[in-house]
């Protein structure tokens, strides 16, 4: 702390024991207050909530009070702006009535998070003179450190970027999750955290730019109440939906929206989770596909052209093609039907040919817009059975039980009759035949698909009543899902995809079917897209898949999460396979350089990294470093597992896509940490192996890019081509063979 703050460091001490209290008496009122009476159940029931969200609001507002402040005043026309008189203020995760501290969401905050000499208050523009920004590090309730970002007559040493630094250098925190990044965020994560003009915003952020937080911080900008949104576009908790890239991210950033004060429920998913809910059938397409590449580098025997293919538009228009000529199959079936429906007990019913094709029409053409075929065939069904109960009543009266089982009893005779020219249509028997139809495909196609492929597609349909379907066709499959049976209903104002580099086009139409407005925030990297058959080349591409021309891309370029040196370490391995995206720039923070240990066999290198884990906290501010242990596939995690079964190392614990655990270091395969960080990475089994394939090259990426202050890379015998081809420069070499 700079000596000349020692002073002001008492009295912000003064001030932060003044909110204190008032928060802690605050309190006391809200419970004092659920002890009033109420003048009905309804009253009471809206006046709890009420109260028990101010009392989260306060209990989250005193776990971290505030976190900065600022010294301004508003210019007025004509009076010198020297002779102003400044006021003070605080910024804080929330806003405590009757104090100075404000939200964060606060028009004003764009003082503190920008260099803006002026804010948008709902009066109209504020211009002022800017004093001071000082950053206070409070916690616990205590105040540690003040530094001063900005001083008006006085300059601030180390550009005022101390505090930053400070937070990024930080091991071993107390909470293992996601972090809220209020007190850090920098510029431009603002702009595009407040932008409430672009309805289509994509954030191209670079592997640890913080993209994924800017996500959620925008959700919890979006819904405070200083957002200027108009009342029918405004997203609410139940009208948002957050897409995370696994279950595992998802548990480690669950605590995010609640401490910026979203206190009911946003809907977050993994995309494979949400298909699930939006498909009738429940079995999940094989992972073989996706297993073929973690195990060899490359699809081997499947077809990239034709399992790209499947997640494309031209897909979607082959399915809509396939839906539009079934609905004129059935519409020329039904105006062909008997006129006569059979009954139970030999009974039958004549009804009008022209009431047939009525009552066809109608169904056919009524809300909600889709083919929904399936859907349909239940409302024809119940139409004409009114039809035919309504003309057998005529006018009796019947008991509740003689009605219901007569309803019964029609409604199972005109499906009868129905079945004849309206079947249900069964999925995965639809998707084959439209995959086995040459013609169709040969029209749709439109450059995406060559003639082979289309022959391959043809005999591939022939195959999946014995092979099943694959992961690659699971969006098409949800989709025509969706054609057949209107799984999906459009019912959010905001859906916010992280990591959306790996859902493809015919993916996100599935989204935008769900979307009431096409109001999206899409997070992702291109550069990390892992599988080659499913994801997104170019952002541009979503223009028709949300619907939408005024799509706005801003890049993070920033990586704040690795020191500089491991920074551009992953910056030589990205310029393997990407040479059109800037690489991310390293932010200026010291650090451990990237280790290579190279082993005589699989059992030293075990060996070695066991020893290691308790090296690495030996040092400086490490001791309760979180650290990944990461490999390739499950063969090898599996030796590392039992190695240490047999050691008793039972703080080494194994993770998933589907489950975080909090536990101080973790054994996983690298496609599982997506979207995670850890203080220390130790990437294992990166020998020849590991073969130099653009896919083995994206997965090394993925897993470097997870490391904060600590990397190393461990093989035994021949070191992999992918290390062979890059610089090995600035990096620690250690040869354990001859140890």
């Amino acid at each position: 702390m700079d000596d000349s703050l020692k002073d002001e460091f008492a009295v912000e001490q003064g001030r932060l024991a003044q909110v204190i209290q008032h928060a802690r008496s605050e309190l006391d009122s809200v419970e004092q207050a659920k002890q009033a009476p109420a003048p009905n159940r309804s009253a009471a029931r809206a006046l709890l909530r009420s109260l028990n969200d101010t009392k989260a609001t306060l209990e989250s507002a005193l776990e971290q009070l505030y976190f900065g402040r600022l010294d301004f005043a508003h210019l007025k026309e004509g009076i010198s702006e020297n002779s102003l008189q400044a006021q003070v203020i605080y910024i804080g995760a929330h806003h405590i009535d009757g104090t100075n501290v404000h939200s964060w969401t606060a028009p004003v905050a764009k003082l503190w998070y920008t260099e803006d000499r002026g804010y948008e208050a709902p009066s109209g523009y504020k211009p002022v003179r800017m004093d001071l920004k000082r950053y206070l590090k409070i916690r616990d309730n205590k105040l540690v450190a003040i530094n001063d970002i900005y001083r008006r007559l006085l300059p601030v040493p180390d550009g005022g970027k101390s505090h930053l630094v400070d937070v990024l250098s930080s091991a071993g925190r107390e909470d293992d999750h996601l972090q809220v990044i209020v007190e850090t965020i920098e510029p431009e994560q603002y702009e595009s955290i407040a932008n409430q003009d672009d309805r289509a915003l994509i954030i191209q952020g670079s592997a640890g730019s913080g993209k994924s937080e800017i996500g959620l911080h925008r959700i919890a900008y979006l819904l405070s109440p200083f957002s200027n949104i108009e009342v029918r576009d405004r997203p609410t908790p139940e009208t948002t939906l957050f897409i995370g890239p696994s279950q595992s991210f998802l548990e480690y950033a669950s605590d995010v929206l609640p401490t910026l004060g979203v206190q009911s429920s946003v809907r977050q998913r993994t995309f494979r989770g949400w298909l699930e809910e939006h498909r009738t059938f429940r079995r999940r397409p094989r992972s073989e596909i996706w297993n073929e590449l973690l195990n060899r580098g490359q699809m081997g025997r499947f077809n990239e052209e034709i399992e790209r293919f499947k997640g494309s538009l031209a897909m979607s228009d082959a399915l809509d093609r396939r839906a539009r000529r079934l609905t004129a199959e059935v519409r020329r079936a039904c105006r062909r039907l008997p006129t006569r429906v059979e009954l139970a007990a030999g009974r039958h019913v004549e009804i009008a040919q022209q009431e047939v094709r009525s009552t066809l029409e109608s169904t056919l053409s009524a809300p909600p817009e889709g083919f929904r075929l399936n859907d349909r065939r239940q409302v024809f069904i119940r139409s004409i059975a009114n039809t035919i109960l309504a003309r057998s009543d005529n006018g009796r009266r019947v008991s509740r039980e003689d009605a219901d089982r007569r309803r019964r009893m029609t409604l199972r005779a005109v499906s009868d009759w129905c079945d004849k020219a309206w079947p249900r249509f069964d999925v995965r028997q639809e998707y084959a035949a439209s995959l086995g139809d040459s013609e169709l495909l040969l029209r749709v196609a439109q450059g995406n698909l060559s003639e082979d492929g289309i022959q391959a597609l043809a005999k591939s349909a022939e195959r999946m009543p014995a092979t099943g379907f694959f992961d690659s066709d699971e969006g098409a499959l949800t989709y025509l899902d969706h054609l057949l049976n209107g799984t999906i209903e459009q019912r959010y104002r905001h859906i916010v995809v992280d990591e959306a580099q790996d859902i493809s086009p015919i993916e996100f139409k599935l989204l935008s079917l769900a979307s009431t407005n096409r109001w999206f925030t899409i997070l992702g990297d291109t550069a990390q897209r892992l599988t080659p058959y499913r994801g997104i080349h170019r952002w541009r591409s979503l223009d028709r898949v949300l619907g939408r021309t005024d799509i706005t891309v801003q890049h993070a370029r920033t990586s704040y999460r690795s020191n500089k040196h491991i920074t551009r370490f992953n910056n030589r391995i990205l310029r393997l396979f990407e040479s059109t995206l800037p690489a991310p720039i390293p932010f200026d923070r010291e650090g451990s350089r990237v280790e290579y240990h190279r082993h005589a066999n699989m059992h030293a290198m075990q060996r070695a990294v066991v020893d290691d884990l308790d090296r690495i906290r030996s040092q400086p501010n490490m001791s309760g470093a979180r650290i990944a242990i990461l490999a390739r596939d499950t063969r090898n995690l599996r030796r590392f597992e039992d190695y240490c079964e047999v050691l008793g190392r039972d703080d080494v614990v194994r993770i998933g896509q589907d489950h975080y655990v909090d536990s101080r270091t973790v054994l996983a395969r690298i496609p599982d940490v997506r979207g995670l960080e850890y203080d220390a990475v130790i990437v294992l089994g990166v020998n020849e192996a590991f073969a130099d394939t653009l896919f083995n090259q994206k997965l090394l990426y993925q897993a470097t890019t997870r490391a904060r202050h600590y990397l190393a890379i461990h093989w035994a015998g021949k070191v992999s081509p992918i290390l062979s081809s890059i610089s090995d420069r600035g990096v620690r070499k250690i040869d354990r063979r001859r140890r």
